[in-house]
């Protein structure tokens, strides 16, 4: 799928896309210096734009996969994993924190 196909699905602009490629939170199939965009480009699309409407910043969106790629759901937590659990974990209590005071 083109640029300006995922741009009118998800409501983003070409240059926000093209953001988010460099940022590293998207990576779309290059072919002939074109984009190919699919359905899991789409829901990340999708997750970004939630995740900044609750107030999380780019960099915080960037981390929250990164804490989590590496885990192998069979054998037991390193403590590395559990560190990064915990830090997940605070940043969305302090992300929902942030919320009530907002709608308060």
């Amino acid at each position: 799928m083109k640029i300006s196909e995922i741009s009118t699905r998800t409501g983003l602009s070409k240059d926000t896309n093209h953001y988010y490629e460099k940022f590293g939170l998207l990576s779309p199939k290059i072919e002939n210096h074109h984009r190919d965009y699919n359905e899991q480009d789409i829901e990340v699309m999708e997750i970004i734009i939630k995740l900044k409407n609750t107030g999380f910043s780019l960099s915080e969106i960037k981390m929250l996969p990164q804490w989590s790629e590496d885990t192998d759901e069979n054998k037991a937590l390193t403590d590395e994993e559990l560190h990064n659990l915990k830090q997940i974990k605070e940043t969305f209590r302090r992300k929902h924190m942030e919320m009530t005071q907002k709608e308060a």
